[in-house]
């Protein structure tokens, strides 16, 4: 556990909220108060916590929704929500605190001792899955470094067999091709790895220089030409007279083509992929707009996430090897810009990503 956790309390009643406050902050935990749901969601984006109770029924917004919102957030994605009720519970009632990311549901007032028991517990259980997760992350990190090497061998000798085709005959030429597919969808995903954890770690180095956006765009259209002749999709670029960008193309343009490859393939015959952007502040704002059937609310919180465990309908996102979102996200925060997700079922998805415009003028 933590030298000193973290702790977010957000409930309506005063009296309430002071009282667990001290309770914890005797236990040698550092506590945030809020006392309504819009300041929760404000302090939780701001910082990290370790824990956070939630008061089902607050002002302004209520803890379902605000749990919900909190799990949209990258740096709370794996923080505990208990809720806390003053009501009696209905089995709906629990079942939608469970739904929006809470992992108890605790009724109030409780008595100190049980209150100290359970938020120890909780810290404990997670600190254990945290440390889990970090050596998933580096078990996993050294396998798939080790798998580049042999992989790429493979690859290369399947295209030398494949210039014998003649002499090696249909059926075993057949063969060989699999054999290159395989590897290649292999490497694929241990290249996609790689480079995610790079990014994470702030080891992967940006060629920045200073670009206009539209021609980014058009050169990702380009690059999907392919993609775009399976099936006739109406394309809308709005992105003309934007300031320029001190960016890498190469990475920037990956991201591109990465989105309008999704929304190219999830978009029906006559539909439309649209590429807007505005200027907001001292960010450029595009949105990645599509017509398909979207993505249900369920798998949004961790679409970016690359530990990610998608249904069957969401397994379709991102590149062939699973790993294009989270690639988007990590390429995207590597430039100091965010990128997020709506969707409605059955109108379309948005992704809308931000981009820092200072950096432009600074570097020119």
């Amino acid at each position: 556990m933590p030298d000193k956790p973290k702790i977010l309390i957000a409930d309506d009643e005063p009296a309430i909220t002071e009282s667990y406050a001290s309770v914890l902050t005797r236990d040698n935990f550092e506590v945030e108060k809020a006392f309504d749901g819009e300041e929760c969601l404000s302090k939780a984006a701001a910082a990290d916590f370790d824990l956070i109770l939630l008061d089902v029924h607050m002002p302004k917004m209520d803890g379902y929704e605000v749990s919900k919102r909190l799990k949209q957030l990258p740096h709370l994605k794996n923080t505990r929500v208990v809720f806390l009720s003053g009501f009696s519970t209905s089995p709906d009632s629990i079942e939608a605190g469970y739904l929006s990311g809470g992992i108890e549901f605790w009724k109030k007032p409780m008595a100190t001792d049980e209150f100290e028991v359970r938020v120890r517990s909780i810290l404990r259980i997670a600190e254990a899955e945290k440390k889990l997760r970090e050596m998933q992350e580096v078990f996993v990190s050294m396998i798939v470094h080790d798998l580049r090497g042999p992989l790429g061998g493979i690859v290369g000798f399947a295209e030398m067999l494949s210039e014998e085709r003649e002499r090696l005959g249909p059926e075993v030429s057949e063969l060989v091709d699999e054999i290159g597919k395989a590897a290649r969808l292999m490497l694929n995903v241990v290249v996609d790895y790689l480079e995610i954890t790079r990014l994470e770690a702030g080891e992967s180095r940006l060629s920045r220089m200073k670009v206009n956006l539209r021609e980014i765009v058009d050169n990702s259209l380009e690059a999907l030409g392919r993609v775009r002749k399976e099936k006739p999709v109406n394309v809308n670029v709005v992105c003309d007279d934007l300031p320029a960008l001190f960016v890498d193309p190469e990475r920037i343009g990956k991201v591109f083509i990465q989105l309008l490859d999704n929304a190219f393939r999830f978009t029906p015959a006559g539909g439309t992929v649209s590429v807007i952007g505005t200027v907001s502040a001292n960010s450029v704002v595009v949105r990645v707009q599509d017509t398909g059937p979207g993505i249900r609310q369920q798998d949004l919180p961790n679409l970016f996430d690359k530990m990610r465990i998608t249904t069957p309908g969401a397994k379709r996102l991102g590149s062939k090897t699973g790993l294009g979102l989270p690639i988007c996200k990590g390429i995207v925060e590597a430039h100091g810009g965010t990128i997020v997700a709506r969707s409605d079922e059955g109108k379309g998805t948005t992704i809308t990503l931000t981009l820092p415009i200072q950096l432009a003028t600074a570097q020119a």
